[in-house]
């Protein structure tokens, strides 16, 4: 190799030789020039040497040759397979890297270096991973030809690619300064081929479907290193490369991070908005990702030595142009949704749906063909609508609830698949409050409904029954309409006027009494109509003597002017006090 005569003699002879160490066979060879890899072919003198006796690929049966159209084909896959090799190659940062990719063979590139400068790649591949007395050889045979590299790199004057921390070249090192007229110009054709494959990788990448993690396998496949992306705030969102899974969570046990990391992440940030390019942070280069001057995020790539080159910089800058769009159209898709849910939930229960709200369901992950019920829910004052809304939605997810969430005024809507669940809406009430940090809320649920086209008058009953909840003694917690009995006549419109006015003509008299007297003579008259006008059970239960009942349904006789020996009267009475023991206090009604 000491007496090769060009960089390609001296390539190709190495490979000949470390193809003599084990069960290796040559696939390309690089010269690197100005930083940048250039594939050497081998002559037919020197191809024919890498294969010596007993190497893996001499010992294969010979193939035959296509002919016809089945020899375009594999030419022009060997041309695709080769320019995406080139890519890799060019990508890399001075150092040995395995190339293998899942279902292919043990693939490597072998850096040649020379005084902490890489002249050249080898790339050899096997059928069976190599041993560790075959790779020491590999290792020895790569460090003998970067010595013979260095000869023509020193003649050329050019800089070999030289690590992050350095830009002195070999030719510097050497004592010549010759340079070749021509260079500068091929260098930069090289360098904008190179770019443009890679934003073409990245580009087809970002349509493929896979979204952030298919542009950051493309980033890490080129760069070599792991990738990642953050949001605005640091928590991590996707990752490829080495040890991802792995990846710790900020902040002790999940916790969200300490105040003072909070304050170096926005400084980074804010950093790296102002200056162009990568922003070194710690083990890592970081670019954001911004959309119309509106921070997404940020991209960055793992380099706990410094190793990253400026090639690499610009391929994480040119990831972060390609995330941009795809990140802004996922906020865009999670502002619009709830507006899109509140508007197909509105129309429902107003009558308004149509046979397209299927559809539109079914865009939103949600089958309307299945039984539904409605639920209506407020809670406590300080407490906003979308907050409540984003509360039951996490809820549901828990419990496995299949809703639509919308909103009517300041009440908050809530359309689930009914799965024959007698539950009244305690389940729900109990995962909202844990939610939200507060139990300062009420439900009111409806019927069931078979078809979509009954939902408004399930969603009547759910506000009938939240109304009750709410007028009643314990107004937090979750009311059923189908439990409410009697006071199903309340709840909205004329049926709860008309029930206070029902209390108000029946108990009016004795409310007042009691109000101005601290007496419980509606409480007597409640516990004796419920045990069936017993005296002894009604005693018991309020724990006074028995004439004592006798004496307090006299009075309440005198206060009122009603009979307690007509069945009517009873009736009557019975109904208002059950009423009453809903409601905290009946409405004044003129």
């Amino acid at each position: 190799m000491l007496d090769g005569d060009d960089e390609r003699e001296v390539l190709w002879g190495a490979m000949a030789a470390i193809a003599a160490t084990g069960p290796f066979t040559a696939e390309a060879a690089y010269a690197v020039h100005d930083g940048l890899a250039r594939r050497c072919l081998p002559s037919r003198v020197v191809a024919s040497a890498t294969l010596q006796p007993g190497s893996a690929a001499a010992s294969e049966p010979a193939e035959v040759e296509p002919t016809g159209e089945a020899a375009g084909e594999a030419a022009a896959a060997e041309e695709v397979a080769a320019a995406r090799l080139d890519r890799r190659i060019g990508a890399l940062d001075g150092y040995s890297r395995h190339l293998q990719e899942f279902g292919e063979l043990w693939v490597q590139a072998i850096a040649l270096r020379y005084q902490d400068h890489c002249l050249g790649y080898l790339v050899v591949r096997s059928p069976t991973s190599p041993s560790a007395d075959e790779t020491a050889l590999t290792d020895l045979l790569a460090q003998q030809t970067g010595i013979a590299l260095a000869r023509f790199a020193g003649n050329r004057g050019e800089p070999a690619r030289a690590g992050p921390e350095s830009s002195l070249g070999i030719g510097d090192q050497l004592g010549t300064d010759s340079r070749s007229p021509t260079a500068g110009l091929g260098t930069t054709v090289s360098a904008l081929t190179s770019r443009l494959a890679l934003h073409d990788a990245l580009s087809r990448a970002g349509a493929s479907g896979k979204g952030e993690a298919g542009v950051l396998q493309v980033l890490h496949d080129n760069t070599g290193f792991a990738a990642r992306t953050e949001d605005r705030f640091g928590n991590p969102r996707a990752w490829a490369g080495p040890s991802g899974r792995n990846e710790p969570q900020r902040g002790p046990s999940g916790r969200p991070p300490p105040e003072p990391e909070y304050q170096r992440q926005d400084a980074l940030i804010q950093s790296a908005r102002r200056r162009p390019g990568a922003v070194r942070d710690r083990d890592r280069l970081v670019v954001p990702i911004q959309m119309a001057g509106d921070l997404l995020g940020v991209v960055a790539l793992v380099d706990p030595n410094r190793r990253a080159t400026e090639t690499d910089s610009s391929a994480l800058e040119q990831a972060a142009l390609v995330l941009a769009p795809l990140l802004s159209h996922e906020r865009r898709l999670a502002e619009l949704e709830p507006h899109l849910r509140r508007d197909l939930v509105n129309r429902l229960i107003t009558g308004e749906g149509t046979n397209d709200a299927f559809t539109q369901a079914a865009a939103l992950g949600h089958d309307l063909n299945r039984p539904h019920k409605a639920a209506a829910l407020e809670w406590s004052e300080t407490t906003e609508r979308a907050e409540v809304g984003d509360a039951v939605a996490r809820a549901a997810r828990r419990l496995h609830r299949d809703v639509l969430v919308g909103s009517r005024g300041a009440t908050t809507v809530v359309l689930e698949a009914d799965e024959d669940r007698r539950d009244s809406g305690g389940e729900l009430y109990r995962a909202v409050s844990d939610e939200l940090g507060t139990a300062a809320g009420s439900i009111g649920v409806g019927g069931r409904c078979d078809v979509f086209t009954e939902l408004p008058h399930s969603y009547d009953e759910a506000v009938r029954a939240l109304t009750v909840r709410r007028r009643s003694q314990d107004p937090n917690g979750s009311t059923s309409f189908e439990d409410l009995g009697l006071c199903r006549m309340m709840g909205s419109g004329e049926g709860e006027r008309e029930a206070d006015r029902f209390v108000g003509e029946w108990l009016g008299l004795l409310l007042d009494y009691d109000s101005h007297h601290h007496t419980e003579l509606v409480t007597t008259l409640a516990h004796y109509l419920e045990s069936g006008c017993s005296y002894d059970a009604t005693s018991e239960t309020l724990l006074i003597h028995r004439s004592t009942v006798r004496y307090r349904l006299q009075r309440i006789c005198e206060i009122t002017g009603h009979d307690l020996g007509e069945v009517e009267t009873r009736l009557n009475l019975h109904i208002a006090t059950r009423i009453r023991n809903v409601l905290d206090a009946p409405r004044r009604v003129d």
